[in-house]
């Protein structure tokens, strides 16, 4: 629910702008009224859930790009190595919920995920719904400390802040080593999907994710690099620039505390800063 959302913002929000699209990394890592104050620009944060993958976001949001737009790009690192399709467990719930208007713009495996997944969501629901008959409440019963993520937790420019005040929850770490082999039919379409983007006039920012230094090591490899210079679409600083001491993790890899999105966003800001590219924008004062 929350998708709609950040993609009425999309739609509505006036230029200037700039446009954030990855997964929960963004959701969990911004801070995006600190941006606007600082810019003096209107900000879109349209990260949302790693299980949707990034090519659905990406080409969603792409009919609704301006020119003049700065777009950043800051994709969870496993998309360059499962080729950004989502996953069963949360295609179907977001093709429910934006009535399916884009099914026939999905590829094969997006495709593959959504129908494996509905049988998994009937289910899921169904279980739900004979909890719902004896516990009066579709709720799923949490402590009141508990962190539960909802749609009511995104602000108006689509950050993630009910966790901001919450202590850190304690998560598995995976000890599994990232592919060596990066996803070749996901670096064509990010290839010509920058294109496209920029034939619409934006300017895009390829960011990497916020990110952990223990997780760091276990999801990140140098021939993501190597496959984005290969492409000529290099990150515009290195991976290792942008991890966080483990202090700052929230619940996950990817998802900080409200003191690491202060220094990340932080980061951010003196990255456009720096580089002039709020300077050199058309249609910005």
């Amino acid at each position: 629910m929350a998708y709609k959302s950040k993609m009425a913002r999309l739609i509505t929000c006036p230029a200037p702008r700039i446009i954030f699209i990855g997964g929960s990394n963004l959701a969990f890592g911004l801070d995006s009224h600190m941006i606007e104050d600082s810019l003096h620009c209107h900000v879109v944060n349209m990260g949302l859930h790693g299980g949707i993958g990034i090519r659905y976001p990406v080409e969603d949001c792409l009919k609704h790009i301006r020119p003049g737009d700065i777009v950043v790009f800051q994709f969870e690192y496993g998309n360059f190595f499962s080729g950004g399709n989502g996953e069963p467990e949360t295609m179907p719930q977001l093709m429910m919920v934006t009535k399916w208007r884009n099914l026939s713009s999905l590829n094969t495996q997006q495709l593959i995920n959504v129908f494996i997944g509905l049988p998994r969501l009937a289910a899921s629901n169904a279980i739900r719904f004979i909890k719902a008959c004896v516990t009066g409440s579709f709720d799923t019963p949490n402590k009141h400390t508990a962190f539960k993520y909802v749609a009511s937790g995104f602000n108006d420019l689509g950050d993630e802040v009910s966790h901001w005040h919450l202590p850190p929850q304690s998560f598995e770490k995976s000890n599994a080593m990232v592919a060596n082999a990066v996803n070749q039919e996901f670096m064509k379409w990010l290839d010509e999907i920058i294109i496209e983007y920029e034939k619409c006039g934006a300017t895009v920012i390829m960011l990497p994710p916020v990110c952990p230094k223990n997780h760091f090591i276990y999801c990140y490899n140098n021939s993501i690099k190597q496959a984005l210079d290969s492409i000529k679409r290099p990150y515009a600083v290195t991976p290792q620039s942008m991890t966080i001491d483990d202090c700052y993790n929230y619940n996950g890899g990817y998802h900080i505390n409200r003191d690491g999105v202060t220094i990340n966003t932080t980061r951010i800001i003196h990255l456009l800063k720096r580089n002039d590219i709020i300077a050199n924008m058309q249609n910005w004062p």
